[in-house]
């Protein structure tokens, strides 16, 4: 009597499975995966991230890992991201010199006040 294991049964073939579409040979992404963005959509992605990351830098409910991480964004001047804070504000029509040191002289008021 052939004794069954529990779980898999190493025996049950599934050769009949047309399995190829798993594997597929190239590394690079179908033309129907590249989503087709629009201006006004990348221009909307800019406005949402530069909202949101101020409105966060100076919200204290979040953590501490995500103000440092805001902060390397704002303050990481060659960073060759599409999306860093430089093209960011350049493409919503912003300065981001001058955002930037608006936020670093606010940050600077904030920590002078709670030490």
């Amino acid at each position: 009597m052939r004794r069954r294991s529990r779980g898999f049964d190493p025996s049950l073939n599934l050769d009949w499975i047309n399995d190829e579409w798993l594997w597929l040979h190239s590394t690079e992404p179908l033309l129907e995966e590249i989503p087709p963005w629009s201006e006004e959509e990348i221009l909307h992605i800019c406005e949402c991230l530069l909202q949101d990351s101020l409105r966060n830098l100076f919200d204290n409910r979040c953590s501490l890992e995500t103000v440092v991480e805001i902060h390397k964004w704002i303050t990481y001047d060659n960073d060759p991201n599409p999306f860093s804070f430089a093209n960011c504000c350049r493409l919503t029509g912003l300065d981001p010199d001058a955002i930037r040191d608006s936020v670093l002289y606010r940050l600077a008021k904030i920590r002078k006040f709670l030490h």
